[in-house]
């Protein structure tokens, strides 16, 4: 008897971490809603749609199609409005974000006219992520109209598994942290960012601090529309 318990306990966990979802929202209709805040007044500085357009398998996994739209607090558009992106998901869960791809999109739409050439960036989310974890750094360079920019996105590690609440509900998260700089013409910021990643969503908070640890500012879920 106490064997078969135990079987049974095990065969169930394991089904457990087998359906786990992975730190993304892979379902196609859905849209996550986000708004953004300067640190410690309710100031809307941002606001940021994700809509899960499509899904498709692949050799490589599952790919996601999605597209982002930021917009100022007044509603006008950010980096040229909506842009369309692709997340791919190997079969054991992992989710490997194109960041070169990513800012390939909003530059598009700022220079609908310019030449733009950006190196292939991939972030890895691994499925399964522990405190302590190290994740690896990706650097993305950009061309545009013979000017240079670089992104670099190191120092990424796991901090600690949290659960949170936001006005879309409560999310059990993996805190990841990295450190960010980008150079540019006239434009070098340097921040460190807590990304906060819950499965079958992707982040439902993110919080920006400058070089010296002081908050910026904190975005969060606010809701979710489900098709």
């Amino acid at each position: 008897m106490k064997k078969a318990v135990l079987f049974i306990i095990s065969f169930l966990s394991t089904i457990s971490l087998l359906a786990q979802e992975p730190f993304f929202c892979t379902r196609p209709g859905t849209k996550l809603h986000y708004e953004r805040y300067k640190a410690g007044t309710t100031k809307l500085t941002q606001t940021t749609l994700f809509e899960i357009e499509s899904e498709q398998a692949t050799s490589k996994g599952q790919e996601v199609h999605y597209a982002v739209t930021m917009a100022k607090a007044n509603g006008s558009d950010l980096y040229g409005g909506r842009a369309i992106q692709t997340t791919l998901i190997t079969p054991n869960g992992d989710v490997n974000m194109n960041f070169g791809e990513t800012v390939k999109g909003f530059a598009r739409n700022m220079f609908p006219r310019a030449k733009v050439e950006i190196s292939e960036a991939w972030a890895l989310l691994p499925a399964k992520m522990h405190p302590g974890d190290t994740l690896p750094e990706t650097h993305c360079t950009v061309t545009v109209m013979g000017l240079k920019a670089y992104f670099h996105i190191t120092d990424r590690r796991v901090l600690r598994k949290e659960t949170i609440t936001t006005p879309a509900g409560t999310f059990d998260c993996v805190v990841v942290r990295e450190h960010k700089e980008e150079d540019a013409p006239f434009h070098h910021p340097d921040n460190w960012l807590d990304n906060y990643y819950s499965p079958g969503f992707g982040y439902v908070r993110h919080d920006k601090y400058d070089k010296n640890m002081r908050l910026q500012e904190i975005e969060v879920l606010v809701s979710i529309e489900e098709p």
